[in-house]
């Protein structure tokens, strides 16, 4: 078994080496400020809501890249899980929780950018996660969009979904509040080492198409 790989910079630890975006690294640095360390899982990979359960190659962790999804980040404390999508768009956001697709504006309206909803992206990340602890434990799906942007319109989220800018991200945590009565340490730690437990080591290939997409990203 491989060493426990470090996040560069931090306390937050990975089974494998991961390669973040410049969204994704400021959202690690900010969550490691609200969350223990231990309680955050960086660039995660777990099996499709509709991928077979009783695949021989889910049981074995030898999964297609068409069977996984991969998660940006998940944090844990006593309230539930919760799932993260960043983002590094620039300029203005419009966005409509029933809409497929986002609209992005800059250059002083010059230049406008439809992208897919980061509410429906993230929707299937918190169905992977149901899918492991069903409605024992609470799932918040949170998007974040780091850099120079500002959130026009944002409306009719879902419930238990927040959208929200990176200097916005400990007042909207903090607003997140738990139907349930809060877990406790021992509680935490069962969540986290099921989700350990859960989790798909991926193969290299796969690791590498997500490393080669966020190098198409920088570019």
């Amino acid at each position: 078994m491989e060493p426990p790989y470090k996040i560069p910079g931090t306390k937050i630890t990975s089974p494998y080496p991961v390669k973040l975006t410049p969204a994704e690294t400021r959202l690690v640095f900010s969550l490691e400020k609200i969350f223990d360390p231990q309680n955050i899982l960086v660039d995660c990979y777990f099996p499709k809501p509709d991928s077979n359960p009783n695949s021989r190659y889910i049981k074995n962790h030898v999964v297609s890249d068409a069977e996984l999804l991969q998660i940006d980040c998940l944090a844990i404390d006593e309230r539930g899980i919760f799932i993260f999508e960043s983002k590094g768009h620039l300029g203005w956001i419009y966005g409509h929780g029933n809409r497929v697709h986002w609209t992005q504006v800059s250059a002083y309206g010059k230049n406008k950018h439809q992208f897919y909803s980061p509410v429906r992206q993230n929707a299937s990340h918190v169905s992977a996660i149901a899918t492991i602890f069903g409605t024992i434990v609470p799932l918040y799906s949170v998007i974040v969009f780091g850099g120079d942007v500002t959130l026009k319109v944002i409306d009719n989220l879902p419930p238990d979904c927040h959208v929200c800018t990176q200097a916005e991200l400990t007042a909207t945590l903090d607003g997140a509040v738990s139907p349930r009565p809060p877990f406790s340490p021992q509680q935490v730690i069962d969540i986290r080492n099921k989700l350990d437990a859960s989790r798909v080591n991926p193969t290299t290939i796969i690791r590498d198409e997500h490393i080669s997409e966020v190098e198409d990203y920088k570019s």
